[in-house]
């Protein structure tokens, strides 16, 4: 015989009523979760042309129709997993502190390797997938504004490395363009095409990045040099 002592004794829990549209909230979280972790899956073991809505449905037991409820195409799904891969990016470049930014710029070239050596299939996706992907993609902004902030890390390094120069305001972005360029082109053959290297890609981008910042390290002596005469000449 079982006691009902419980029912007559104080108890501490507090008995809180999950509404309806929580629960319905959470399974519509759940579900969308699995989406995009079966989504990763597919997209990694077989690439993105095997990323179907169907075999996303068979995959986690739902009806297509389910699917759709949540993304209106592979597109859709294909550009979240690309969000979330570039918040990955900026946390790497993010994890780079070095106080010179020369040293610092060498630190985000080197994480923006390993980064596409630890995950080329969502890096593929990202910057190689094809245009329409790639537009969709940089043209949106995704919820943390990832991509906008991993280049400005970048920018800000060589507006360091500038200070003091007459050039335009816009030197610094060109330079952040010319070594994402680098980098990108040494991940991408490595992904690719890695018969086309024969040099370790990580040497050569500390190279890349070497002769950038050299450049303009010189080119802010030149012109500091250049202000101090004008400056003399004037007295």
């Amino acid at each position: 015989m079982f006691s009902l002592h419980w029912i007559s004794s104080p108890s501490t829990l507090i008995y809180r009523p999950v509404s309806t549209i929580d629960r319905r909230t959470r399974r519509k979280q759940v579900l969308r979760q699995k989406i995009l972790d079966v989504s990763r899956e597919i997209l990694l073991s077989q690439g993105f042309a095997a990323l179907t809505m169907r075999r996303v449905a068979e995959a986690i037991d739902y009806s297509p129709a389910a699917i759709y409820l949540h993304f209106q195409s592979r597109e859709e799904i294909a550009q979240e997993l690309c969000f979330a891969g570039l918040r990955q990016l900026y946390e790497r470049l993010q994890s780079v502190t070095a106080k010179d930014p020369g040293t610092r710029l060498s630190g985000y070239a080197r994480a923006y390797l390993e980064y596409a050596q630890s995950d080329p299939e969502t890096y593929r996706l990202i910057f190689m997938a094809g245009p329409q992907l790639s537009k969709a993609v940089f043209t949106h902004r995704d919820s943390g504004g990832s991509s906008e902030a991993a280049f400005g890390l970048i920018v800000a390094a060589f507006t360091e490395l500038s200070i003091g120069s007459k050039k335009a305001d816009g030197k610094p972005i060109e330079l952040a363009e010319l070594l994402l360029a680098s980098v990108h082109g040494l991940a991408s053959l490595r992904i690719a095409c890695s018969q086309a290297l024969t040099s370790d890609e990580f040497r050569l981008a500390q190279l890349v990045t070497e002769k950038i910042t050299k450049t303009e390290e010189k080119i802010s002596r030149k012109d500091a040099k250049a202000q101090r005469e004008t400056a003399n000449g004037h007295e």
